[in-house]
């Protein structure tokens, strides 16, 4: 046996969560630079800056992270002179700003810390970067031994986003849960695993007690304990069990079906332009849940869906069984499916898509 140890990262979460951004980022060095997506950064850039006031800490500049999460972004980005020149990385924004900040501290090794300004994933807490090419097709996961230093989760910024945000975010860590518990069935699980796997469980059940009503308070543009509590399962569970369950990245419980349907599908023309990776991602859940048998559960989750308006048919999403046929021997060969209990086949793919249909 050889030693290990289990890093994920610490978080401060409340309407003044920047205020701590000294006492965790100012063991790291004194120059910052922000790197994020437009409006994340104006959403956040007078909050920055307030809380850097006589800390000895400053922003050398707030730089756009490009428009999608890709090597071409990050490569461009490790050549201006201010990125160079900082001491740490503050991402700023969703998961694609998140991420092309991550690819830039793994390759100049520079620390990181993560301030997520919507509740759409669990990019600011995980030690993963989902990688695209220029064209906006899936390329590649790229995986970190380490996260963040911290992350910081203003619930004020989170509040005022988009409410589409928030609702993909609901389907993409509910998704977590399904997709984990799946494709770690029946192993012999080491302790942080096993820890993962069983933490998953907390992605699914506290949105489904909280996500209907944090949907309407992020509508009203209210920081309730509601939202947090949804904001933090989003965030931070779903990164802390990314991390648990595939630290060794040689038996990676986080994919499924629900992922591979989306990559897969993002692969048809336009799909990835109109179609936001989280409410995809949720509806392919009630695809595994058929695939995998799970009749009982595919009607709760799909009663939920209802009530909170995520989709639940093939209409919904804007695509047929055709479309699915298209991408089903590509799902069946994703990443996400290596590590699988069984064979998932084109023909449960096809089986499953016309009940949905």
């Amino acid at each position: 046996m050889e030693n290990y140890s289990i890093l994920i990262p610490s978080y401060t979460v409340g309407p003044e969560a920047y205020q701590e951004i000294p006492r965790y980022a100012g063991l790291y060095g004194t120059k910052a630079v922000v790197i994020g997506g437009q409006k994340a950064m104006a959403a956040a850039k007078n909050k920055l800056l307030s809380a850097l006031e006589e800390s000895g800490l400053s922003i050398t500049d707030f730089v756009l992270y490009g428009k999608d999460s890709t090597y071409e972004a990050a490569r461009a980005l490790e050549n201006l002179a201010v990125v160079k020149e900082a001491d740490m990385i503050f991402a700023v924004g969703g998961g694609k700003a998140i991420d092309t900040a991550k690819l830039v501290s793994l390759s100049m090794k520079k620390p990181y810390f993560s301030f997520p300004t919507i509740a759409s994933n669990c990019a600011a807490a995980s030690s993963l970067s989902i990688v695209y090419n220029e064209d906006g097709t899936f390329r590649a996961f790229v995986h970190f031994l380490e996260s963040a230093r911290h992350v910081f989760i203003d619930t004020d910024i989170i509040a005022r986003a988009p409410k589409e945000y928030l609702f993909a975010g609901i389907g993409d860590t509910y998704a977590k849960y399904y997709e984990v518990s799946v494709s770690a069935r029946g192993e012999s699980l080491s302790h942080y695993k096993a820890l993962g796997v069983h933490m998953s469980r907390m992605c699914m059940e506290t949105l489904l007690a909280h996500g209907e009503q944090a949907l309407k308070d992020n509508a009203a543009g209210k920081a309730t304990y509601e939202l947090e509590q949804a904001a933090l399962a989003i965030i931070i569970t779903t990164g802390w069990v990314s991390m648990l369950v595939a630290r060794d990245h040689t038996m990676d419980y986080n994919g499924g079906v629900a992922h591979a349907l989306f990559y897969s599908l993002c692969e048809l023309p336009g799909f990835d332009e109109t179609h936001i990776h989280g409410v995809v991602v949720g509806f392919g859940c009630l695809l595994l849940l058929l695939i995998d048998g799970q009749r009982e559960e595919y009607e709760k989750l799909r009663a939920f869906n209802q009530k909170i308006g995520l989709p639940t048919s093939l209409k919904d999403m804007g695509i047929t069984v055709s479309d699915v046929e298209k991408v089903a021997d590509r799902i069946t060969r994703d990443e996400d499916l290596e590590h699988y209990p069984y064979r998932v086949t084109k023909e449960m793919i096809l089986q499953a898509a016309r009940e949905l249909e």
